[in-house]
């Protein structure tokens, strides 16, 4: 007891003496955390430049303007009479979408013949070309409702009967644990799990490096050495304790995230609060004992940055949660699993956001803890046999660095 205790506030000392360290550690969770979800604050892409070619320049067409105008997805920007002129406006960025209004629109409606309506988007932006095409379909449909609807009028159908024969089978939406439809509260969730992941590797990994430049070690460092007892088990011992230290420092990150970053930008959060963090006791030891296992990798601090930050994007694509799981090879998905951040992702989403209870999500639960067992053997594996490297002396160093801070140790 006294091993882990004596490794669990050296740990904390290397981390709060250590400026790089503390920083990522201690306040890049933070930083990320609420910097990512601002892009994503108004949700839904709005107003999106439209430009409009009217053919026919009739007050029918004007109507579909104004009624393309008035959806919330849509600012028509300008009204151009040629094609040509619309595709100067894109090519000039000044609009995302066209609106082509054929000519003779009104003619053909009132003669009762079929209209096509010309939608263009850039499809380059697919967010804003999904939010044009909803918008535009949105006017159109309700133009050609309002057509329909005083044909059967005219027909000597009652206003209420004439809109139950243009629509016998109403469909209403009901978007479930996203009201919003916004794409914040579908990305930002799973995202802070990644957060939690990678700068808890990457501070795992500078504090390494930082240890195998110093003092040629990469686990143990020279007071450890000298302060704990050389008997079996005092790697375990040493490995809970620096276990320890980051799950109390990655509570307080999660007590920040859900007690003030989901309020801040008002996230749903339906999961019971003791549940959420029993459900990320695992994954944080998961990727404790990960990351101390790849920390042997690195000789230097700044090859941990490196290495960890360009391993992020892959991270987010095979989680399974910004790209469908179904779409994804069935060998990534599985090597996906290697990760902490998948299963973790998965369980917290359901748990925290759509409301599902701890059984139903015990699959992740319990692959998080299958791989806190590996990572654990694979760490103390590396303590015993990994290499130890050695202090950075002044030979280590370019001839231009001479004025260069130098830590040489001696013995």
């Amino acid at each position: 007891m006294k091993t882990i205790l004596r490794s669990f506030l050296h740990e904390f000392r290397s981390i709060f003496t250590n400026v790089g360290t503390l920083v990522v550690l201690g306040l890049a969770a933070l930083i990320y955390g609420f910097f990512y979800p601002l892009p994503y604050q108004p949700q839904v892409a709005e107003d999106l430049p439209v430009v409009v070619v009217d053919g026919d320049r009739s007050a029918m067409s004007r109507m579909l303007i104004q009624f393309a105008d008035a959806t919330p997805q849509v600012a028509i920007q300008n009204i151009v009479y040629t094609e040509a002129d619309a595709e100067h406006e894109l090519a000039m960025g000044k609009a995302l979408g066209v609106l082509v209004i054929p000519p003779n629109f009104e003619r053909d409606i009132l003669r009762s013949e079929r209209v096509f309506v010309g939608i263009y988007g850039d499809a380059s932006y697919f967010l804003a070309y999904s939010q044009i095409a909803s918008g535009l379909a949105t006017a159109t449909g309700t133009l050609s409702a309002g057509i329909e609807i005083r044909r059967l009028q005219s027909a000597g159908y009652t206003e209420a009967s004439a809109f139950d024969r243009r629509d016998p089978l109403p469909v209403r939406l009901a978007p479930l644990y996203n009201e919003t439809t916004g794409y914040g509260h579908y990305v930002v969730p799973a995202v802070l799990i990644l957060i939690l992941q990678q700068t808890l590797l990457v501070g795992i990994g500078m504090l390494s490096g930082t240890r195998r430049e110093t003092e040629g070690r990469g686990f143990l460092t020279r007071k450890e050495e000298a302060s704990l007892p050389k008997r079996a088990g005092h790697n375990l011992c040493v490995l809970v304790g620096r276990a320890l230290t980051y799950l109390c420092l990655y509570a307080v990150h999660v007590c920040i995230y859900l007690f003030v970053l989901y309020r801040v930008y008002d996230f749903p959060q339906r999961g019971h609060l003791g549940d959420i963090f029993l459900f990320l006791l695992p994954f944080v030891l998961a990727t404790t004992f990960l990351g101390i296992t790849i920390s042997t990798l690195f000789r230097e601090r700044e090859t941990s940055i490196q290495i960890l930050l360009f391993s992020s994007m892959p991270a987010i694509f095979i989680s399974g949660f910004a790209w469908p799981p179904e779409a994804i090879p069935t060998w990534i998905q599985k090597m996906a699993l290697a990760l902490p951040s998948t299963s973790a992702i998965d369980g917290y989403v359901r748990l925290n956001h759509l409301g599902a209870s701890f059984y139903q999500i015990k699959e992740a639960w319990f692959a998080l803890w299958i791989l806190a067992a590996i990572y654990l053997a694979t760490a103390l594996l590396a303590a015993a046999f990994g290499p130890k490297g050695r202090a950075r002396t002044e030979q280590d160093l370019p001839a231009f660095a001479d004025n260069a801070d130098v830590v040489t140790v001696k013995g």
